[in-house]
């Protein structure tokens, strides 16, 4: 899309009047008047249009493989209906999704779309109606009969006040700066400027709509922006926190690939109210669809003259740039974050001087997280007023959470704070093996006994008073299949392998936490591991910065509501069978045919013997499950007796190659410490290969 031009053509000479400049409004309503010409058209297609859900879960689930047997069908069948690009409604176990527009404006909503059924789907936007029923999920817009609105779907009943941050996903093509655009998408930015909005009014504005961090800090954004605004020094950055690594969390990315010029209005304001003329938007490698889709949309903004320089034809100047982290968990941290910007090792560093004072390059900056600045442009639109009107006393607005675990529809959805967490385990179907435990916020933010989802809400106030935090919006539900000390060992191998190393009070204390768990779940629990792990957990709050302060929750969450789970796994018993020196594998079925897939499959070569003779080395046995996940019938887990033989467990091996492949070479080094992106970067991998998968 081009800009308007900036102003009329140069009078000739003798004329009375030079020919006024066109104001931001002017420029911004002839943008939005061929934008919304062109979603029109979208919305009513000439020939029936499918769209395919194109997002890093649905590619997960196989939508690449989907839409080539889709264009495929269509060559052969010739057949005529255009096809187009959506991201997923948040129905995430449905995946891949699809949706038909048809030429009146009637779009339904199918999946999960597969190669072995798009040839229903295909019918179904010729003209055969009800060819795709057994996969019809609900209506986007328009009427049919045995229909109902997606909005009435059961898995979307707690989104009472409406989808906000996630309005446009799956009624606007994601890389399509017009269907931004057409449905209010920079109007904010050109209200602001049009009207000679003051930065402080804007700050104000955040203020008042109460406005907080969405990363899991909750810290004011208003008061923050003030922080930077006021900083001495005129050379300032914004931050975009994309670094979302939480265990169960994509509420991030949802947003970077469903909507990504959401986010880049929402730091074009703040640069706007902070004085920052430059903004780094920091994605984690892992993400890089949501890195094509930024810089895709940071490309199309310049090009409209929505970003960059002279924004709207005003003076106001602002330009982003993607860099692409490498996956460091601790980079969540914002000072973390900031030294990974700068080219150096992610390592947060000691508080004071904080960001606004010295952050990147030691300028003034300030860092946010994606939801945050996506909150941003509704606030302008709609007032404070308006977006306070959802959530509770406290927590403002809607939140975006995804849900996963031990549940059979996993998900996200943007609901209003407060809402209860018995009520969403209930729209998510419920756990399958029963509700053990909650794991809220990721591996710093706690573990929590099942019982309490009778009274947790989505909101602060109602994780804090039981020692636990609600996080950045990823919610785990923990079945009875699971093990709590197993799980502890989990977390705190990722503390201790994610610590930076810059403090030994974390580094140390998680390696500790981390050999005490392991040791307990390897049957060698003693009678004062529960004192050393308090000990290591008192020293660990005087860490440098949260990830170390943080780390112990989970341990402390386990020895407060699990204590007669972790007293039985020191006396020598895990109940779930999950600890691997506590737990065997048996064959118990030697004619199930899955068993030779089983004995095929182990990774060791403990599963030996013929047909109908098999059994399993214990010696040779890693405990890994690989084998009983694919033959449930024919292997069983039972409870290891005392002497039974257990593997040899090797070290894990350094950072970079293994030492199977010799020294590492110092240009392998030098390679492994260059980074192509940034100011002088490229783009991130393609995605079309993805696509093809």
């Amino acid at each position: 899309m081009t800009s308007p031009a900036e102003t009329t053509e140069a009078p000739s000479q003798g004329s009375e009047a030079a020919p006024q400049a066109l104001s931001p409004a002017e420029r911004y309503a002839a943008i939005r008047e061929r934008a919304r010409e062109a979603y029109a058209a979208w919305n009513n297609p000439t020939i029936p249009r499918i769209s395919i859900a194109e997002d890093t879960s649905s590619l997960a689930a196989g939508a690449g493989r989907t839409r080539q047997a889709l264009e495929r069908l269509v060559a052969e069948r010739n057949a005529a209906v255009e096809l187009g690009k959506v991201v997923g409604y948040g129905l995430q176990w449905l995946q891949p999704l699809a949706d038909i527009t048809w030429p009146d404006g009637t779009r339904v909503l199918y999946g999960p779309v597969t190669p072995q059924n798009v040839d229903s789907l295909l019918d179904e936007a010729t003209g055969h109606l009800g060819a795709a029923d057994a996969i019809a999920i609900g209506l986007l817009a328009g009427e049919r009969v045995g229909l109902r609105p997606i909005a009435e779907h059961p898995f979307l009943a707690l989104e009472t006040k409406g989808r906000r941050l996630m309005g446009r996903l799956g009624y606007t093509d994601p890389t399509n700066l017009d269907h931004y655009v057409a449905t209010d998408g920079y109007f904010a930015v050109a209200r602001m400027l049009d009207r000679h909005q003051t930065p402080e009014q804007v700050r104000q504005t955040m203020i008042d709509g109460g406005l907080a961090g969405r990363g899991g800090a909750w810290f004011p954004a208003g008061v923050k922006w003030n922080f930077l605004a006021g900083a001495a020094v005129p050379e300032r950055y914004l931050i975009c926190n994309a670094d979302e690594g939480d265990p169960g969390a994509w509420v991030n990315r949802v947003l970077l690939e469903g909507d990504p010029h959401d986010v880049i209005e929402g730091m074009i304001i703040a640069a706007f109210a902070t004085g920052a003329q430059h903004g780094f938007l920091y994605i984690r490698n892992e993400y890089p669809l949501a890195i094509q889709r930024i810089r895709d949309a940071i490309r199309d903004a310049e090009a409209a003259g929505l970003l960059g320089k002279n924004i709207l034809g005003t003076e106001f100047s602002c330009t982003l740039e993607v860099i692409r982290g490498a996956g460091a968990y601790v980079c969540g941290e914002e000072t973390g974050l900031i030294s990974s910007v700068q080219d150096g090792r992610g390592m947060p560093r000691v508080k004071p001087p904080f960001p606004a004072a010295a952050g990147v390059f030691m300028k003034p900056s300030n860092v946010n997280n994606v939801e945050t600045y996506a909150n941003v442009p509704l606030i302008m639109r709609n007032g404070g007023d308006w977006w306070r009107s959802a959530g509770t006393a406290n927590d403002f607005g809607t939140k975006i959470f995804s849900f996963s675990g031990d549940i059979p529809f996993v998900g996200h959805m943007e609901v209003p704070f407060g809402v209860s967490l018995k009520r969403v385990l209930e729209v998510c179907g419920g756990t399958v093996a029963g509700l053990k435990a909650i794991q809220a916020g990721g591996p710093l933010a706690g573990y929590l006994p099942g019982r309490f989802i009778e009274t947790l809400t989505l909101e602060r106030q109602s994780f804090q008073p039981l020692g636990a935090l609600m996080g950045g919006g990823g919610i785990v539900f923990v079945g009875h299949e699971a093990c709590s000390i197993d799980l502890n060992v989990l977390y705190a191998e990722f503390v201790e392998e994610e610590s930076c190393g810059r403090c030994t009070t974390c580094h140390g204390g998680n390696q500790r936490m981390h050999e005490i768990f392991r040791r307990i779940g390897d049957g060698g629990g003693r009678s004062e591991d529960r004192h050393n792990l308090e000990r290591v957990g008192q020293s660990l709050q005087y860490s440098n910065c949260v990830h170390g302060q943080a780390s112990p929750t989970i341990m402390r969450n386990t020895l407060r509501y699990f204590e007669a789970e972790y007293a039985d796994h020191v006396a020598g018993t895990c109940e779930a069978l999950r600890c691997a020196g506590l737990t065997r594998f048996r064959i118990v079925d030697q004619s199930d045919p899955k068993l030779a897939d089983a004995q095929a499959i182990c990774p060791t070569g403990a599963v030996v013997g013929s047909a109908g003779n098999r059994s399993i080395d214990d010696a040779a046995c890693i405990r890994c499950g690989a084998c009983t996940d694919l033959a449930p019938r024919a292997i069983a887990r039972q409870a290891a007796p005392a002497g039974t033989e257990m593997p040899h467990r090797q070290p894990a091996n350094p950072p970079g190659l293994g030492p199977a492949h010799g020294v590492v070479p110092l240009s392998w080094q030098a390679h492994a410490l260059s980074r192509p992106e940034g100011a002088h970067g490229g783009p991130p991998p393609l995605i079309n290969a993805a696509l093809k998968g």
